[in-house]
């Protein structure tokens, strides 16, 4: 009796904590490019050129489709993967200013999870480009316990995000 009094508690516990934990969570990192802003904002907004710099691509099992818009409001970028976690998700360009920001809304498997936001500001030194993931976790608490325990790693992520753009003007 008693240890199921302990697994209870337990289990209440990590259910309250879960509740507790941030629903969104944005992460985010910046990078000062050497590019100019135009050819920045045209290599993030083109789905055409994700395939140079999109961490995810380097899954194999991987199909990527974009359907007619590669580019503006509405383009579409979308995956299936042999890989469970992965499954199928698309990206849908939803805002942007041109040459200033771009909102992307993103989705696994239909479900709305979340918003990528890309910020562009030219400097003195540079470009400055800040990506932010903004991640909804409305219903999951074991995916906000994943993503608040691994959230320096998907930052991380992001850098290496802005890092590829940048060698590739």
């Amino acid at each position: 009796m008693f240890l199921l009094i302990v697994i209870l508690v337990l289990i209440l516990a990590y259910i309250l904590v879960g509740i507790c934990l941030p629903s969104p969570m944005t992460l985010s990192n910046h990078l000062i490019m050497r590019g100019n802003l135009k050819g920045i904002y045209e290599r993030i907004e083109d789905f055409n050129n994700w395939s140079d710099w999109a961490i995810w691509n380097e899954d194999n099992s991987m199909e990527i489709t974009i359907p007619k818009l590669a580019k503006g409001v509405g383009a579409q970028y979308i995956w299936t993967s042999k890989i469970k976690e992965i499954k199928q998700g698309s990206l849908t360009l939803t805002n942007l200013s041109a040459d200033h920001f771009l909102i992307y809304e993103f989705c696994y498997d239909k479900l709305k999870r979340g918003e990528f936001l890309f910020e562009l500001e030219e400097q003195e030194a540079g470009t400055f480009v800040k990506c932010s993931i903004t991640i909804q976790n409305k219903r999951k608490i074991f995916s906000r316990y994943f993503l608040y325990f691994n959230r320096k790693s998907v930052i991380r992520n992001i850098h290496e995000v802005l890092l590829k753009i940048d060698r590739g003007i």
